[in-house]
């Protein structure tokens, strides 16, 4: 059925192509300017760094960004208040402030019930009966990033995009052209990644971003374990034994892979059965001494997806054709594992190469196959690799350094493909610094009076549970936030709208005074209502606190803890960041073109690309044309 149906979409699309070439030639006959171009390329390099690429200019490093910045234009350029990914692309992606587009971090505020959610998705599960009257359970997911993005607006005077895992793109939307989602595509158990770990001692240990679980020893060599799957499926078993030449041979029951030992493997086909119903997986394997086997997340198999990977639905089949098998997950680097001791650092940087030279490979087929319109790309080894490996130095030969050099081959291999005609964009959506010390805020609060505990209560573990939320004031959430309790808007809210800008101005006073011994922690504190503007506003903390570099939230408070210090060092691998003071983490930005915008932001990129195809940018846009 899939081979006929196969062939029914190719014969369609055959005898329809006549026809969609007129309709595209008059909407493109309508567009209100003259284009300045036939083609727009943007390629995004998460989280490159101005001081670095500037840094190793000064070392003769980076000639391809380096000529593209003579022959074009450089600027540092302004990201957005708080520099995250979610809230920078999604201001990218439709030329707004996060006031009209509703991304303020990664976690949002369930205000009613003090709980952290994910700010960009919403997923529901549901009943729905099938042509037979049966009930299954279905699950609906949402995009909750508000505005449109600027290649649906493209769309409408028949100009084609091909978006490839821009974030904050999940589920996909509509457009005209082929969109591969990003950031937030979950894995097949519903989680942005939580790997598996299987050790011959039968503990069944949770850990941070992973499961445990255990191997059991079989005749003839195999050692067999079971990989927990989606809710109502069945585990499936994996056997593995030692073979030839040491290479361990690994078996799902759907597909075998042979591994060296220590080392990553290529993709695994995993397949669950919910009754009658397949739901394919796949996922990559480590087996080191023991043995103890290290299994990705279950990414969504983009040849035979169970949730909406892409527009039109087939691109992420027509893709795993054309590239092979593909890491889907949003934020597909496993560095909770690498975190938490189970991967080493070179085979975290295999996974992360791994998965840029699929990424190069879909761009590269995208700029082959698309003759005019728009083309964007974001890769996310640049972001990944630094949060990572930042405290290990950023010298010449260091990895960060080496990662520079590779992300400019890739300019300059993307600049040899362009032609006159076609105008590039090279951007990323914030820069980074260091992240050495922890700042618990709810500590904070708590120490100056703001947040109050139940009594016997000391710290928090987990979602506020133990809060006196009678007494309590404030309280931060996510990366980047600190929200009064308002009454009638929070569930249990005290402080009424009267009290709230003294209570503010005091918290940020405060604030601003706090100190690591002789250092300042907080460069600035603002107001949401003197940043933002738009109809998304109430779903923005009240106060952003702008961290100093080496400064950020801690890891508990973000979801609803409290530890107990207020600042203590930062112990985790994950050690360069950009949750900072938003000044401190500028984006960069290289045009083909030469332009004299002074200090360009990134809501800039969407009315300037508008612009050169030919479309009006709407006035609800808050960038200016570069």
């Amino acid at each position: 059925m899939v081979f006929l149906n196969a062939i029914a979409v190719s014969l369609l699309s055959f005898l329809f192509w006549p026809v969609m070439v007129l309709v595209r030639s008059v909407k493109k006959s309508k567009r209100p300017l003259k284009a300045q171009c036939d083609k727009v390329v943007i390629l995004g390099l998460d989280g490159l760094s101005p001081h670095l690429v500037e840094k190793y200019w000064a070392n003769g490093d980076l000639p391809n960004l380096k000529k593209l910045s003579e022959q074009g234009s450089y600027n540092r350029m302004k990201t957005t208040t708080p520099g995250v990914s979610p809230v920078a692309w999604s201001s990218f992606q439709t030329g707004v402030n996060p006031g009209k587009h509703g991304i303020f971090d990664f976690l949002a505020a369930d205000r009613k019930r003090y709980l952290a959610v994910l700010s960009s998705v919403k997923t529901t599960t549901f009943m729905k009966k099938n042509f037979l009257g049966i009930k299954k359970e279905e699950v609906s997911s949402t995009l909750l990033r508000m505005s449109k993005p600027f290649w649906s607006l493209l769309g409408k005077y028949g100009v084609r995009s091909t978006v490839l895992r821009v974030p904050i793109t999940y589920p996909p939307e509509p457009l005209d052209g082929r969109l591969l989602s990003g950031m937030c595509v979950p894995d097949l158990r519903g989680s942005q990644g939580s790997y598996t770990i299987m050790a011959p001692d039968g503990a069944e240990i949770q850990f941070t971003g992973g499961i445990g679980c255990s191997l059991r020893q079989k005749e003839k060599g195999w050692w067999a374990g079971s990989i927990p799957g989606p809710e109502g499926c069945e585990p499936v078993e994996i056997l593995m034994r030692k073979g030839k030449n040491d290479l361990w041979e690994v078996n799902s029951g759907d597909e075998m892979i042979k591994i060296a030992p220590d080392k990553l493997s290529g993709w695994l086909t995993v397949c669950y059965r919910s009754g009658r119903t397949k739901v394919k997986g796949i996922a990559r394997f480590r087996i080191t001494d023991g043995p103890v086997v290290y299994c990705t997340a279950l990414h969504v198999d983009p040849s035979s997806p169970v949730v909406p990977l892409s527009h039109p639905v087939h691109y992420s089949r027509y893709l795993a054709g054309a590239v092979g098998q593909f890491a889907t997950l949003g934020l597909a680097e496993d560095t909770w594992a690498l975190s938490n001791g189970h991967l080493d650092e070179k085979s975290f940087l295999d996974m992360a190469w791994a998965y840029y030279e699929e990424r190069r490979k879909m761009f590269t087929n995208a700029l082959t196959n698309g003759k005019d319109g728009l083309t964007v790309c974001v890769f996310d080894t640049s972001d990944r690799i630094q949060h990572m490996f930042w405290g290990d130095g950023l010298e010449p030969g260091s990895v960060i350094h080496r990662m520079y050099l590779e992300m400019d081959k890739l300019v300059g291999n993307t600049i040899d493909r362009l032609k006159k005609d076609q105008r590039l964009i090279v951007m990323s959506d914030h820069g980074f610094t260091s992240f050495h010390t922890c700042v618990d805020f709810n500590r904070w609060l708590v120490d100056n009076g703001y947040m109050v505990l139940e009594e016997g209560v000391k710290t928090v573990n987990a979602s506020y549970h133990g809060v006196n939320w009678s007494k309590t004031k404030a309280y931060a959430m996510g990366l980047s936030g600190i929200n009064l309790n308002m009454k009638g808007r929070e569930g249990k809210g005290i402080v009424t709208a009267e009290e709230a800008e003294t209570l503010m101005l005091e918290i940020k006073e405060k604030l601003l005074l706090l100190k690591d011994g002789d250092k300042d922690v907080i460069r600035s504190v603002k107001f949401a209502r003197d940043i933002y503007s738009g109809g998304y506003i109430d779903r923005s903390p009240d106060l952003i606190p702008g961290t100093c570099s080496g400064y950020r939230a801690d890891w508990g408070c973000v979801t609803g803890c409290v530890g107990s210090k207020s600042i203590y060092p930062n112990d985790r691998h994950w050690n360069g960041d950009h949750c900072h003071d938003s000044d401190l983490v500028k984006g960069v930005l290289f045009t083909s073109w030469k332009h004299k915008t002074a200090e360009p932001s990134i809501i800039d990129i969407a009315p300037t690309v508008l612009t050169m195809l030919g479309v009006k940018p709407p006035g609800y846009m808050d960038g200016r044309m570069l």
